[in-house]
């Protein structure tokens, strides 16, 4: 087998333990105050959106938008990339 040196070692445990403690403290913090964030979340959406309808119904409502411009920019690069023609090609056909 293969040895792994100390420091190796060393340091996967250096920068994993650590990180695992905050990440158990994190799910510790939010399992036990979920519902306050919650509540946070929804009163922050209520005052930030048109109306207060919500992230969700600001949403359905710009999707159609949003979708439209994705798919008219998946054409147009779709059209570029069978349309263009290396620089070289081009050259060769003007001589």
């Amino acid at each position: 087998m293969f040895k792994v040196p100390f420091a190796g070692v060393f340091w996967t445990f250096a920068l994993a333990i650590p990180f695992t403690i905050v990440a158990l403290a994190g799910v510790a913090y939010v399992d036990l105050h979920f519902s306050e964030i919650r509540l946070a979340v929804l009163s922050f959406e209520q005052a930030v959106t048109a109306g207060g309808r919500g992230f969700a119904a600001e949403f359905a409502e710009r999707f159609p938008e949003i979708l439209g411009m994705l798919i008219g920019m998946i054409v147009i690069l779709t059209i570029y990339l069978f349309v263009r023609q290396p620089a070289e090609s081009v050259v060769r056909r003007t001589k």
